[in-house]
């Protein structure tokens, strides 16, 4: 670390910052509280146009009219719009009607408004009488959790609950794929397209590295998004990115040789699969920075592809023993991509792919190139670490300690196994032997 770079506050800054956040930290119970008693009001206020409309001929528009004069009744004293409205009271009465425990969080300030949207999405796709179980966990889940951070898990425990498997929902919502196009005025089109995660997730990535190599080669002065929806274009209509700065001859430029890559990870069990019948398949894999896939989906990822890397999760404890043969520093790397799976600065869940492998004690100072002094950072939090006094150090099993400029002490843990499975007679599992340490020898192939 370069020292002489670093960013420093100076006493009287600090203190002023410690109080800043003092305030900030006072004010969340208070902030909580006052959320809460908005949503229960626009609860009642929906309640209200329940029993009126219930009282009218059983026509859709005479109900409709009833909840849109309730919502411009109240978007009248707030200063905001009745559709807006309308969908805050929708929102109020499901989190009052479906999530308990996730308001009384809120109300408390354990946890803000973000997890108890995030909550309340992520139990979207459970059926009512399924959400009061997903309701008490998740809002434990969210205690102590960035809201980025807490997504992916509340999506795999409303996995987990659903009466349905992912496999089964998966299959009937891949007959549901199709593209259209809804005007946006002034000459412009949304291209709206609903197909499977992993594949939207590879066509992100393949169009976010085409469009930094367009940058790099040849900066025009269109923005990212611009130079992406121009090779979206120039790929559909014609089959090659014409966009492409590097084309020299008859064949495709860099562009045309990019490639997508996404980041799954998949409990070793979901490899093997019981059979083919998809209500027996109960495990799911993650997208990294995404959502859960189906397991025929990572199925099939790991038989096609050249470089599918293979995680091996211990059965009792769930702990990430290795990807693929440990050689070295590449198969240090691998390890480390299975346990970290997303930049480990405090909050952000930004995809290892995407991330640096970074020296916790650094390597010009004599850190030494291990596991136990590794883990991933994405560029922005790799030059916080640099040049600015946000410290960091590990405590071992990938845990992360880091310490903010007031001295803040901020506990970050590996994210969880995606499955773990407990032995017959309900014991704990065995203690981490690995402690962050040197990788275990390969398993047997499975």
């Amino acid at each position: 670390m370069n020292t002489s770079r670093l960013i420093e506050f100076s006493e009287e800054e600090l203190a002023e910052l410690d109080e800043v956040a003092q305030y900030a930290e006072s004010m969340t119970p208070a902030l909580g509280a006052m959320e809460v008693g908005n949503v229960r009001n626009q609860a009642r206020a929906g309640a209200i146009a329940e029993r009126v409309s219930r009282r009218l001929p059983a026509s859709v528009r005479s109900q409709e009219m009833v909840y849109r004069s309730v919502a411009a009744e109240l978007a009248g004293v707030t200063f905001t719009t009745d559709r807006s409205m309308q969908v805050q009271i929708n929102q109020a009465v499901e989190w009052v009607e479906c999530y308990p425990a996730t308001l009384a969080a809120w109300e408390a300030g354990r946890i803000t408004r973000g997890h108890a949207t995030a909550v309340l999405r992520c139990g979207t796709v459970l059926p009512r009488d399924a959400r009061a179980e997903f309701d008490a966990a998740a809002a434990e889940l969210c205690v102590g959790q960035s809201v980025g951070r807490v997504k992916d898990r509340l999506d795999h425990l409303a996995q987990e609950l659903h009466p349905r498997t992912l496999a089964e929902r998966h299959r009937d919502a891949r007959c549901e794929r199709r593209v259209g196009s809804i005007p946006a005025g002034d000459g412009m089109s949304d291209v709206i397209a609903r197909v499977p995660a992993i594949l939207a997730a590879a066509i992100d990535d393949r169009l976010n590295e085409q469009a930094s190599t367009i940058i790099d080669a040849d900066p025009d002065g269109r923005t990212r998004d611009q130079i992406r929806a121009d090779v979206f274009c120039d790929m559909l209509l014609t089959g090659s990115p014409l966009a492409d700065p590097t084309i020299d001859g008859d064949g495709n430029g860099t562009l045309g040789m990019i490639r997508a890559k996404v980041q799954v990870v998949v409990p070793a069990l979901a490899l093997l699969g019981k059979d083919d019948d998809p209500a027996n398949d109960t495990s799911t894999a993650d997208l990294v920075g995404s959502a859960p896939i189906d397991p025929a989906t990572a199925r099939a990822l790991a038989g096609a592809v050249a470089s599918w890397e293979r995680l091996v999760v211990h059965p009792v404890s769930g702990q990430v023993l290795c990807t693929d043969s440990y050689r070295r520093t590449a198969s240090m790397a691998r390890f480390l991509k299975a346990r970290d799976r997303h930049c480990r600065f405090p909050g952000c869940r930004r995809p290892a792919i995407r991330c640096e492998l970074d020296h916790t004690f650094d390597f010009a100072l004599g850190g030494p190139t291990d596991i136990r002094n590794l883990c991933h950072l994405c560029q922005r939090h790799h030059s916080m670490k640099q040049f600015t006094s946000w410290g960091v150090r590990q405590l071992g099993g990938g845990v992360l300690e880091w310490t903010s400029p007031t001295g803040r002490v901020y506990i970050d843990h590996p994210p969880a196994p995606l499955v773990t499975f407990m032995p017959s007679g309900g014991g704990a599992p065995p203690p981490d032997e690995g402690g962050g340490g040197a990788p275990p020898p390969d398993p047997a192939p499975f």
